[in-house]
This record gives C-alpha cells, sequence and structure tokens, in this order.
C-alpha cells in the first residue's frame, strides 16, 4: 500500500505521527519559525548577567533527518518566559553563540535520549548553539540536519561574563509571514494647476489631494510607501530643486530630490518603510504625499491635467519587540 493507509480525518480511526506533521507543515505553507512577531524573543535579563532570557510564545520547525520526513513539521509552544545561561568568555578572545529552539525528537530519525515518561516528554528544548562562527544567522549553517529554529546570536567580547542587550542579534523569522498590498492613483485631477517650489521652511501636501486614509490591517508590523508622479511639469528655464516624500500619520519619510533647469515634464519618486506602532494596528491611518523647496531656486514643478500620481502600499509582518 503506497498511501498512508489513515488520512486526516476518518472517524474512529487514529492519523499517524506523521500524518499530523503533515497538517502542521501545510498550516505554515512548508515555513518554518516563530508563529506570531513578538513570539520567543530573545533579551538581556532585566539585570543583566550571565544569561538571557526568551519570551514566551510558539515556532514551527521542519523535520529533518528522517526518511520519508518531507512535508511533515513540528509545533511547540512555550506560555512563559525562560532564563538560559550563556557561558563566560576568557582572555584569549571573543565568542560568538546561537540561541536555538531544537525538536529532541528520539523517534523522528535523530539521534536523542528518550525521555524518563515518553508520554510527557519534554521533546522541546532551548539551546545555546556556543562557539559557532561570527557572522552565523542560522543553525541550518552549522547544523543542517537539525530540527530546529534560529532565535538570536549572542556575540562575546573577550573576558565578558555578563550579556548586554548591545550583544545580542535577533535573528527571528516567521514561520508564515503576511503582506497586503494596495495602489492608489490620481490621474488628472488638477485642471487648476498646483505649484511646488519656492517654500524652503515648511513642507506642504503636493500635489493638492494626495491624502489617503487606510485601515492599517491587525497584524502588519511595518509598512512600506512608494509614490511616482509623472507628468510633472517644469514650466520654464528657471531652475527648480526640492524634495519630494511619503508620510504616514504623523511619521515622515526621507525626502528625495529633484533638480530640472529644463523646461518639460519629468517624473519623481520618494519612498519610505515605517515602523508601526502596536497602536497603529486595526486603525485608520493618513497616507500624505508632501514637497519642498530649496532656498534659493525659484523654479516651480506643477501638477496639472496631464499627471498622474500612484501611491503603492504594502503592510507586512516581521519579526518585533512587540
Amino acid at each position: 500500500m503506497a498511501w498512508d493507509g489513515i488520512p486526516w480525518f476518518v472517524e474512529n480511526t487514529t492519523a499517524s505521527e506523521e500524518t499530523l506533521r503533515l497538517i502542521v507543515d501545510a498550516a505554515a505553507c512548508g515555513g518554518e519559525g516563530v508563529i506570531a512577531a513578538a513570539d520567543l524573543l530573545v533579551t538581556a535579563l532585566d539585570a543583566p548577567g550571565p544569561g538571557v532570557q526568551v519570551g514566551p510564545g510558539a515556532m514551527v520547525a521542519k523535520r529533518r533527518g528522517a526518511a520519508g520526513g518531507g512535508g511533515q513539521s513540528y509545533a511547540a509552544r512555550k506560555p512563559t518566559p525562560d532564563q538560559e545561561n550563556v557561558a563566560p568568555t576568557g582572555v584569549d578572545g571573543g565568542r560568538s553563540d546561537l540561541v536555538i529552539v531544537r525538536i529532541e525528537d528520539p523517534y523522528g530519525g535523530e539521534t536523542w535520549p528518550e525521555p524518563v515518561d515518553p508520554q510527557i516528554g519534554p521533546y522541546v528544548f532551548t539551546r545555546i548553539i556556543s562557539d559557532v562562527p561570527p557572522g552565523t544567522t542560522s543553525i541550518q549553517d552549522i547544523e543542517p540536519g537539525s530540527t530546529a529554529i534560529t532565535l538570536a546570536r549572542i556575540d562575546l567580547p573577550a573576558s565578558t561574563s555578563t550579556v548586554m542587550a548591545g550583544m545580542i542579534t535577533d535573528l527571528r523569522q516567521l514561520a508564515r509571514p503576511r503582506e497586503q498590498f494596495f495602489r492608489r492613483y490620481l490621474a488628472g485631477a488638477w485642471p487648476q494647476t498646483d505649484d511646488n517650489g519656492a517654500v524652503t521652511t515648511d513642507w506642504e501636501a503636493f500635489p493638492l489631494g494626495a491624502t489617503w486614509t487606510e485601515r492599517v490591517p491587525e497584524w502588519a508590523t511595518h509598512v512600506a510607501a512608494h509614490v511616482t508622479i509623472t507628468g510633472l511639469l517644469h514650466p520654464d528655464a528657471t531652475e527648480a530643486r526640492g524634495q519630494v516624500r511619503v508620510s504616514f500619520d504623523d511619521r515622515h519619510g526621507a525626502g528625495m530630490p529633484y533638480t530640472v533647469a529644463q523646461a518639460g515634464r519629468l517624473t519623481v519618486q520618494a519612498g519610505h518603510k515605517f515602523l508601526l506602532d502596536p497602536d497603529d494596528r486595526g486603525q485608520m491611518r493618513d497616507f500624505d504625499i508632501e514637497g519642498i523647496g530649496t532656498a534659493g531656486f525659484t523654479g516651480l514643478l506643477r501638477a496639472d491635467a496631464y499627471t498622474v500620481l500612484a501611491l503603492e502600499v504594502v503592510f507586512s509582518q516581521e519579526p518585533v519587540s512587540t
């Protein structure tokens, strides 16, 4: 019989462990890592000392090292924080350690000791992998057959026994990160022309009407916004210099400069990626396009009936601390 005989779900049957791990793998779309953006964050101890704290959360790890183990993953949760000790370094030099979560299943194709009570385990552990190559970002780089995910790297200087926040590099990945994309247009919306230029002290809305109010997804941690304005008119040879930026609520992206000395039409662009506050999630927030002129240059950029504006927004989910 080529098939595992009991699929999920046939009444009055018991599916195999492999089938249940298949369900976990399918739910994560084959990905592995932490479940939610703030899960399993590694931080220095409240009173810094020879260890780190690993926050609560949940994870998915792909099953490795087992014949026929493809398409299977483990899921595990940690309801409370715990502390992991980190060995001190000596006078001879610094050291890099990885903080990982590893499934140690003696029945899954890897060699691990059986627990005293196989019914209750444990089979999942936070581990410190000491003395890895500098710059290592994944346990798979040094143990490619390990059923484990990477949480952080600790870079300890020589003669150090206390782990400080600046020594910890967050390496978490989301098992199933999410994105939401949309595009907004304004085309030929300025029969009465709108100018940018000769404004050197304050940013102003440009072109007028380039504001959108959108709802932030509940799961989003970041938003990237990019604007392209085509067909802006520079009416004469008076040199125009200035900047255009994208703003999200009360946060402002970097100003992107423009310079033009020839009469004609041109395209300007600007963009920025913003870290969302937890209070932003699920709320309505504004996206604005703004411009400012450069002192000493009196030329204008003009939005008119031949100008087209496109705003592209991507909400994304990435590991964060809150």
